[in-house]
Protein backbone atom coordinates (compact mmCIF):
# COMPACT_ATOMS: atom_id res chain seq x y z
CA UNK A 1 0.00 0.00 0.00
CA UNK A 2 1.10 3.47 -1.11
CA UNK A 3 1.79 6.19 1.52
CA UNK A 4 -0.94 9.01 0.63
CA UNK A 5 1.53 12.33 -0.42
CA UNK A 6 0.16 15.64 1.05
CA UNK A 7 0.97 19.18 0.75
CA UNK A 8 -0.08 21.99 3.52
CA UNK A 9 -0.56 25.78 2.92
CA UNK A 10 -1.31 28.59 4.93
CA UNK A 11 -2.72 32.26 4.09
CA UNK A 12 -3.98 34.93 5.63
CA UNK A 13 -5.80 38.03 3.68
CA UNK A 14 -7.32 41.47 4.93
CA UNK A 15 -10.88 41.62 5.16
CA UNK A 16 -10.39 45.45 4.05
CA UNK A 17 -9.41 44.76 0.51
CA UNK A 18 -13.25 42.83 0.00
CA UNK A 19 -14.86 45.50 1.73
CA UNK A 20 -15.54 47.65 -1.74
CA UNK A 21 -16.51 44.88 -3.44
CA UNK A 22 -20.24 43.95 -4.65
CA UNK A 23 -21.83 41.68 -6.75
CA UNK A 24 -20.73 42.43 -10.67
CA UNK A 25 -17.24 43.35 -9.47
CA UNK A 26 -14.80 42.28 -12.02
CA UNK A 27 -12.51 40.92 -9.40
CA UNK A 28 -14.50 38.99 -7.74
CA UNK A 29 -16.19 37.14 -10.43
CA UNK A 30 -12.38 36.23 -11.42
CA UNK A 31 -11.95 34.25 -8.31
CA UNK A 32 -15.15 33.37 -7.40
CA UNK A 33 -17.91 30.49 -8.26
CA UNK A 34 -21.25 31.78 -8.87
CA UNK A 35 -22.15 29.33 -5.81
CA UNK A 36 -19.80 31.18 -3.88
CA UNK A 37 -20.51 34.41 -4.64
CA UNK A 38 -24.15 33.81 -4.11
CA UNK A 39 -23.27 32.36 -0.47
CA UNK A 40 -20.54 35.21 0.44
CA UNK A 41 -22.94 38.34 -0.50
CA UNK A 42 -25.49 36.64 1.21
CA UNK A 43 -24.09 37.32 4.04
CA UNK A 44 -24.53 40.05 6.84
CA UNK A 45 -20.62 40.79 6.47
CA UNK A 46 -19.85 39.55 3.03
CA UNK A 47 -16.30 40.92 3.33
CA UNK A 48 -15.36 38.43 5.74
CA UNK A 49 -16.75 35.80 3.85
CA UNK A 50 -14.98 36.93 0.49
CA UNK A 51 -11.73 36.91 2.45
CA UNK A 52 -11.89 33.90 3.98
CA UNK A 53 -12.42 31.92 0.74
CA UNK A 54 -10.13 33.80 -1.27
CA UNK A 55 -7.00 32.98 1.82
CA UNK A 56 -8.72 29.16 1.59
CA UNK A 57 -8.17 29.49 -2.25
CA UNK A 58 -4.42 30.45 -2.13
CA UNK A 59 -3.79 28.01 0.36
CA UNK A 60 -5.39 25.07 -1.41
CA UNK A 61 -2.81 26.71 -4.48
CA UNK A 62 0.26 26.51 -2.06
CA UNK A 63 -0.67 22.95 -0.88
CA UNK A 64 -1.02 21.78 -4.56
CA UNK A 65 1.91 23.56 -5.04
CA UNK A 66 4.32 21.46 -2.58
CA UNK A 67 2.84 18.34 -4.50
CA UNK A 68 3.89 19.74 -8.01
CA UNK A 69 0.16 19.82 -8.67
CA UNK A 70 0.17 22.89 -11.18
CA UNK A 71 -2.80 24.22 -13.51
CA UNK A 72 -5.58 24.89 -11.14
CA UNK A 73 -6.75 28.58 -11.06
CA UNK A 74 -8.73 30.65 -8.25
CA UNK A 75 -11.68 29.90 -10.19
CA UNK A 76 -11.24 26.11 -10.45
CA UNK A 77 -11.48 25.71 -6.75
CA UNK A 78 -14.65 26.16 -5.25
CA UNK A 79 -15.25 26.20 -1.46
CA UNK A 80 -19.02 25.50 -0.28
CA UNK A 81 -20.55 24.76 3.47
CA UNK A 82 -22.38 22.23 4.62
CA UNK A 83 -25.23 22.02 6.94
CA UNK A 84 -23.58 22.56 9.62
CA UNK A 85 -21.32 25.28 8.29
CA UNK A 86 -18.64 23.13 7.83
CA UNK A 87 -16.13 24.55 4.88
CA UNK A 88 -14.88 22.03 2.35
CA UNK A 89 -13.22 22.28 -1.03
CA UNK A 90 -12.95 20.61 -4.02
CA UNK A 91 -11.04 21.06 -7.44
CA UNK A 92 -13.68 21.27 -10.36
CA UNK A 93 -11.01 21.36 -12.80
CA UNK A 94 -10.23 17.85 -14.63
CA UNK A 95 -7.37 15.89 -13.27
CA UNK A 96 -7.75 16.79 -10.04
CA UNK A 97 -10.28 13.88 -8.88
CA UNK A 98 -7.47 12.07 -6.69
CA UNK A 99 -7.22 14.60 -4.10
CA UNK A 100 -8.63 15.58 -0.82
CA UNK A 101 -8.87 18.85 0.66
CA UNK A 102 -9.10 19.02 4.23
CA UNK A 103 -9.46 22.87 5.43
CA UNK A 104 -10.58 25.51 8.15
CA UNK A 105 -11.40 28.94 8.22
CA UNK A 106 -11.28 31.68 10.24
CA UNK A 107 -11.73 35.55 10.38
CA UNK A 108 -11.44 38.25 12.84
CA UNK A 109 -12.20 42.28 12.49
CA UNK A 110 -9.58 42.90 10.23
CA UNK A 111 -8.37 39.55 8.61
CA UNK A 112 -9.18 36.52 7.67
CA UNK A 113 -6.89 33.04 7.82
CA UNK A 114 -6.96 29.55 6.52
CA UNK A 115 -5.06 26.15 6.76
CA UNK A 116 -5.03 23.36 4.10
CA UNK A 117 -3.94 19.81 3.80
CA UNK A 118 -4.18 18.69 0.53
CA UNK A 119 -4.12 14.39 0.22
CA UNK A 120 -3.32 12.32 -2.82
CA UNK A 121 -5.51 9.87 -2.82
CA UNK A 122 -4.35 8.00 -6.47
Amino acid sequence: MAVPRFGVGIDIESISRFKKAGAGNSFLNKIFTGAELDYCLSCAAPAQHLAARFAGKEAIVKALSALNRKGAGYKDIEITNDENGVPSARVLKPGFDDIEIKLSLSHGRQEAIAFVIVIETG
